[in-house]
């Protein structure tokens, strides 16, 4: 009787995530990924390796900085809006307060740290404007934790969606008219779509928190008082955001600015990262619904592990299934959009690629301990996996040649990323043991036999390369299908009711 009550709580949950994932993930798989690997990868190729490559970690800087725009302000108040929808009304309004203090701190921090790293004149003109196009994405990002806080996942999925929606439009349209680019119309249609984002995304959160019960607004609190108090509660996450964005974004300034022929390397390294920040969508997708559904259920003292291990299983068949096509088949990958340096910049592929599908298991169980409120110990791997990432690239870059600095810090990647997700993994079982987390170390060796097996035989066929690829990347997600490596018994039953998307709001 235990386990059948537990099944009708959970199913409904189940239900409801899976209804606002696919929701988000069809408008988001439709439009960014398209962006990147169509539109971003055909500015890179007009550019060349070299003048994108100053470009790329600059953009780094920016991105990693970026936690000083937020300080941890958006990730609190999902979590407390999740809760309290309520303050909406209360402590998310008086949160912009806080953001407007921090944009010139932002601002400030980021020039001087690009000087003292030796940028000069346009490189120093564009970190200002990168920084600028940042504060308005903080914005975005911002307003999106309250319409996620106060369930309005539809329109969240939308606005997630505008500002690249508009950049495709723009950028293809130029990319069309000329046979030449310039960082200078990249910067500027970002401005602009960031704004008209950030107008429209505001506007939908004012009606939908009309909707919200209002509840008296505290008026003897003093605003600076306030504004300490979201900075507070605010700081272990932008301190995670930090120590996790030194480990992915640091790599990329280093090589630039460290390895022989650094702006050519980094160029090569940007060519394969887009490839990661494709792919590494889906995980942050997920990522971003699952954090209020495991809050709510562990407020309600449910159990997690259902949700966690089918997200989990589903996420390690994607990226191992990207992971291995990307190993057999490098060349055949970037050749599908690249024209140029292909041959340079595959040997860095497969190791980023490794890097995702690790990184996508962590989107999964970081999720669960910043839920549980265990941002300690995820601030300590975070700040372990920071140390350890610099500190082997420092180390490789100190002696690569002119051609191996990208190839080694994308291995430096991997490692750093295994590291950080089994230190997550060993945690999140200790709170929730269970035999039931052996399933997945099941599915990743049958899904990995198996893919094996099919780059394996793919490879020896006397085909075209690109055919090979893509018979061989849907082979390895069809073996995802395969039993004991998804749970779909439990995916079917948060399925037997028929969801329209598009008509459920």
């Amino acid at each position: 009787m235990h386990a059948d009550t537990l099944q009708k709580v959970l199913e409904p949950i189940l239900k409801q995530f899976l209804k606002h994932l696919s929701w988000l993930m069809i408008l988001n798989l439709a439009v960014k990924p398209a962006y990147l690997l169509v539109i971003d990868t055909k500015i890179q190729d007009l550019l060349g390796p070299e003048e994108f490559g100053r470009y790329f970690p600059l953009v780094s800087l920016s991105i990693l900085l970026n936690i000083l725009l937020d300080a941890g302000l958006a990730n609190h108040m999902t979590r407390l809006v999740s809760n309290k929808p309520e303050e909406i009304h209360n402590s998310f309004r008086t949160g912009w307060r806080t953001k407007r203090l921090l944009f010139p701190c932002y601002l400030l921090l980021l020039l001087l740290i690009g000087w003292s790293l030796g940028w000069r004149g346009e490189s120093l003109i564009w970190l200002g404007w990168i920084g600028l196009n940042q504060a308005l994405l903080s914005a975005i990002l911002y307003v999106r934790a309250g319409l996620q806080g106060i369930a309005a996942h539809r329109t969240d999925a939308w606005v997630s969606i505008a500002d690249r929606s508009m950049l495709f439009l723009a950028m293809g349209g130029l990319i069309v008219s000329f046979d030449r680019f310039q960082v200078n119309w990249l910067l500027a249609g970002t401005s602009l779509a960031l704004f008209c984002t950030f107008i429209i995304a505001f506007w939908r959160l004012k009606k939908h928190a009309r909707s919200v019960p209002l509840t008296k607004l505290t008026t003897d609190i003093n605003p600076f008082r306030k504004i300490r108090e979201d900075l507070y509660s605010g700081w272990p996450y932008a301190l995670l955001f930090l120590l996790m964005m030194t480990y992915h974004r640091v790599d990329g300034i280093m090589l630039e600015r460290m390895a022989p022929n650094g702006a050519i390397q980094a160029g090569w390294y940007a060519m394969s990262y887009r490839f990661f920040e494709a792919a590494n969508m889906i995980g942050y997708l997920c990522a971003t619904l699952l954090l209020p559904y495991f809050t709510r259920m562990l407020a309600n003292r449910e159990d997690v592990r259902p949700l966690a291990r089918s997200m989990s299983s589903a996420l390690l068949a994607v990226g191992a299934s990207v992971a291995w096509a990307a190993w057999y088949f490098p060349e055949s990958f970037l050749g599908t959009f690249y024209e140029f340096e292909v041959e340079s910049a595959a040997g860095i592929l497969p190791w980023l690629m490794i890097s995702f599908a690790i990184f996508a298991q962590g989107y999964v169980f970081s999720t669960l301990m910043t839920a549980r409120g265990d941002m300690r110990r995820l601030n300590q791997l975070a700040g372990a996996g920071a140390l350890l990432n610099i500190a082997l690239n420092a180390w490789w870059l100190s002696q690569a040649s002119p051609t191996s600095g990208g190839m080694g810090c994308a291995v430096i990647s991997a490692i750093t990323q295994g590291a950080m997700v089994a230190g997550q993994i060993f945690f999140c079982l200790r709170h929730h043991p269970g035999k039931q987390w052996w399933k997945l170390f099941r599915a990743l060796i049958l899904h990995c036999f198996a893919c094996f097996t099919i780059c394996s035989a793919v490879s020896r066929l006397d085909i075209n390369p690109n055919q090979a690829l893509w018979m061989a990347l849907f082979g390895c997600l069809a073996a995802g299908f395969m039993p004991g490596v998804i749970d779909f018994r439990s995916i079917q039953k948060m399925l037997s009711e028929k969801m329209n998307t598009f008509a459920d709001s």
